[in-house]
């Protein structure tokens, strides 16, 4: 048998495409070249937007638990069954990507609605699986065909390099981009109107229609007109007025603003029953909360707003920490400094600063802090740093170790810590800024039987000599060692241990002026010996395995069963429909 006779013919469709590319002038290619990659570019930007419009409903971790399979699967779903899908799909499918970009906010606004019903392990796969993943199957196909069109044979590769050349190239380019995008997209969130959740989609179906101008995108003008006159997640504020209309009637909520920003979604929120209270949600998140002074209320004795929290209370404990076998002479409080680090609604700094004591705020998200002061009466009384707690402790523990006389450490959100906040160094940092005889109050939530609790305990143990833990509630019945147990928790600990011993740290009595007139500090300030959890039952040890910041991996790997766990912990907090209209 002769070498032609074994020579294997390609069949005649590619035969004649590769006949059509090498006809192609070089702009037509380079043309072709350049649309494929907006495509994908628009692709990979639409990523992190879908993930940031799921995060008020379902939180950012749950959100991305099935995002980047699905991604991958979409894609190679696209590239591999293009031969296939040809006779079903439409010449110009790329025309189509405006179409389902426009009629995202629609679906997503439907589907938000039924959150409660779909559920935190795939309600988000099932939303995306109708909004994003078509605009991606659709993109890498459309990008797919436009780079059919380049005859790589000309370039002498081999044969199993140029089969994998432009599928490999088009993952890489939506997959580099969405990440870029993603780290990007917090730093422009809420600067304005185009900025914002349903800003930024709108903006993606402009950029598909300007890019594959077709009459098909016409499909599309009823989903703008939803999302411009009757989506209340739009922010103008006739959508704003419209989500109050729907959330008065059928919550009894009021929405009394609401903010996108570098956190995530900002708002502040009244109930307006009997036992009224207000609160400040981020995304899927309480930031805290205080119960309004309704007549009801004042008949059973509350003069004054009240948080609803009681471990922002337990936090204020930190001033109630004395230590008998120091040989320091105390000072008054006006001569004192503290550091909170992490802000709410205020109600630790606000305790401070009852007590004349000069208190410093770092907040990394300025519209928490405009929130705090102008809907829960943050104090003026202090000094705010609206920076990266992380940047601010390490430089000032260089420039000014020994400045305060107490730190609260209260930066938990959305079922994850900032595990930058949780590492030795930061601790050692705080270590560095405390004075000899100052105290630190860590509020950390989470499970006393996993082992993420165990990591960040043995790491703060590291670093303060000797530490006292309680929780902000008594246990549950019949609750041991061992047993799941999400709760809300406070380290205290000293910079130095003069007895050498964790009984190093004890607490004096609560006064009236401590309480302060509040129910909530008589009934929470004073550390309850029921509800302290010994040390050596999370195991925390000397030498025990810690977290430098080149191991925050540990921690991140439990921040999936964490913030699950938390979404279904908030769904019994506030109505289904109050998380759903933002």
């Amino acid at each position: 048998m002769s070498s032609r006779q074994k020579t294997v013919k390609k069949p005649k469709a590619a035969r004649e495409a590769e006949k059509q590319a090498r006809q192609l002038p070089t702009t037509t290619i380079l043309k072709n070249v350049g649309r494929a990659a907006a495509l994908l570019l628009i692709a990979g930007i639409a990523s992190p937007i879908s993930q940031l419009n799921l995060s008020p409903v379902y939180g950012s971790i749950p959100a991305s638990l099935h995002h980047q399979r699905s991604m991958t699967f979409t894609a190679v779903a696209a590239l591999i069954g293009r031969g296939t899908l040809r006779r079903y799909f439409p010449s110009a499918a790329s025309e189509y990507i405006a179409v389902v970009a426009y009629w995202t906010p629609v679906i997503q606004f439907l589907l938000f609605q039924y959150s409660g019903q779909l559920g935190i392990d795939y309600g988000p796969l099932l939303i995306e699986s109708l909004t994003y993943l078509p605009l991606l199957f659709l993109s890498v196909y459309a990008a797919a065909d436009l780079l059919d069109t380049i005859d790589l044979s000309q370039f002498n590769l081999p044969t199993s390099i140029a089969e994998i050349l432009f599928p490999t190239a088009s993952y890489f380019t939506v997959s580099t981009t969405s990440k870029i995008v993603g780290a990007i997209l917090p730093s422009l969130v809420g600067n304005h109107i185009y900025f914002t959740r349903i800003g930024f989609q709108m903006l993606v179906g402009s950029a598909s229609a300007f890019l594959t101008p077709s009459r098909v995108v016409l499909l599309a003008f009823p989903a703008i007109l939803h999302t411009l006159w009757a989506n209340p997640h739009h922010p103008s504020e006739y959508a704003f007025q419209k989500a109050n209309a729907t959330l008065t009637s059928s919550q009894n909520f009021t929405l009394l603003a609401r903010q996108e920003s570098v956190t995530g979604y900002v708002s502040v929120l009244e109930n307006h029953e009997d036992a009224a209270f207000r609160i400040l949600r981020c995304d899927h998140s309480l930031l805290g909360g205080e119960w309004m002074v309704t007549p009801s209320a004042y008949a059973k004795g509350q003069r004054q707003r009240e948080t609803i929290f009681s471990v922002f209370v337990l936090l204020e404990a930190v001033r109630l920490v004395e230590d008998e076998a120091a040989d320091i002479e105390p000072i008054p409080d006006s001569q004192k400094s503290a550091l909170n680090i992490g802000l709410g609604i205020g109600t630790a700094p606000n305790a401070m600063i009852s007590h004349s004591i000069n208190t410093t705020i770092v907040e990394l998200d300025p519209v928490v802090h405009h929130y705090a002061t102008k809907y829960f009466d943050l104090s003026p009384n202090h000094t705010a740093v609206i920076d990266d707690a992380v940047q601010y402790v390490h430089s000032k523990s260089k420039t000014n170790p020994g400045s305060f006389n107490y730190i609260i450490h209260d930066v938990f959100t959305g079922g994850a810590e900032p595990v930058y906040l949780f590492t030795q160094e930061f601790f050692q940092g705080l270590y560095t800024l405390l004075t000899d005889d100052g105290v630190v109050a860590i509020n950390y939530a989470g499970d006393l039987s996993l082992g993420s609790t165990r990591l960040v305990l043995n790491t703060i143990h590291s670093v303060f000599p000797a530490c006292r833990l309680f929780r902000d509630s008594p246990p549950p019945a019949n609750w041991k060692p061992g047993d799941p147990d999400f709760i809300n928790m406070v380290v205290f600990c000293v910079k130095n241990d003069h007895n050498k011993g964790k009984l190093a740290i004890g607490f004096r009595k609560a006064d009236e002026d401590d309480f302060k007139g509040s129910i909530a500090r008589r009934n929470f300030l004073q550390p309850k010996p029921d509800q302290e959890i010994n040390y050596e039952l999370v195991e925390p040890e000397r030498g025990g395995k810690v977290m430098r910041r080149a191991d925050v991996g540990e921690l991140e790997k439990f921040h999936k069963q964490g913030a699950v766990s938390h979404w279904r912990i908030m769904r019994t907090v506030l109505p289904d429909g109050v998380w759903e209209m933002w």
